[in-house]
């Protein structure tokens, strides 16, 4: 990572130097971690917005399993992710605008950040007459296909038939925090937890979870548990230091979705 776009056969020496002060560095802190006053309940500045989420079809499976809504210092909050593209942000005007209003005192700015309502989006289809297929690309890798539907249609003015199709939409995402084996972690909403961190607001409200018994963390590509749960474990705040987390560049990926229709003709 720190070779891009170089991408030498075997690491330099540079990159071997800088990977080995950032691990001294982290062995050098303290054992630990205090996450004692992690959570705090929210206030009554935010009733009237949480009952609104609460009862959103999006929201209400979190709370119908035990999730519940809290404040958290993301000061205090473990990390999961061992890479945050820290991009993210400059692909959503809506987050932009709403993080640059958002105020430490002003808890209703930062709940519509963290826990946003869900609204409708209109993604940005295109029709390929060559390929006879709807064509989507997004820079959001959560953007997907997440149902089918049949229904009549009006073609013209009494002209009917009917319509088959599939549903593209990007499902909302929450700042997420767990707690998992006895310590806090930050689950998903890590480029607006990191956005608001920079700005020096670390009080947020979140959707909090215990994970009970046998239950895993369902985070891809995360950190192993040895790493996570050792002495030493990776901090939310980690990202924004330079002794122990450096910035690299590559190139972005993009996500296509086609839905395309054929004909075809069998005998037999």
């Amino acid at each position: 990572m720190l070779a891009i776009p170089l991408a030498p056969g075997k690491p330099l020496p540079e990159h071997v130097r800088r990977v080995q002060e950032a691990q001294a560095a982290v062995r050098s802190r303290p054992t630990g971690m205090d996450q004692t006053q992690v959570l705090s309940d929210t206030g009554d500045e935010l009733r009237d917005y949480l009952t609104k989420f609460k009862e959103h079809p999006n929201c209400k499976p979190y709370i119908a399993s035990g999730c519940t809504i809290r404040i958290a210092n993301l000061n205090e909050i473990c990390a999961l992710q061992p890479i945050v593209h820290a991009d993210y942000l400059h692909h959503s005007d809506h987050f932009r605008k709403l993080i640059q209003q958002a105020a430490p005192s002003d808890m209703l700015s930062i709940i519509k950040i963290t826990l946003p309502i869900p609204t409708p989006l209109e993604l940005p289809m295109q029709f390929d007459q060559k390929k006879n297929a709807w064509i989507l690309q997004s820079g959001n890798p959560d953007t997907r296909i997440v149902g089918h539907f049949s229904a009549r249609v009006e073609l013209a003015p009494g002209l009917f038939g009917m319509g088959y199709g599939f549903c593209v939409a990007l499902p909302p995402s929450f700042v997420q925090v767990v707690l998992y084996r006895g310590r806090y972690f930050l689950k998903d909403g890590y480029h607006r937890s990191l956005a608001l961190l920079e700005k020096g607001i670390g009080h947020v409200p979140v959707i909090f979870q215990e994970l009970l018994g046998p239950q895993n963390l369902e985070v891809e590509g995360r950190f192993s548990d040895e790493t996570i749960l050792g002495t030493h474990p990776p901090r939310l705040t980690d990202y924004l230091r330079d002794d122990v987390a450096a910035a690299a560049f590559h190139l972005a990926s993009q996500k296509t979705i086609m839905i395309q229709s054929a004909e075809n003709r069998t005998w037999g």
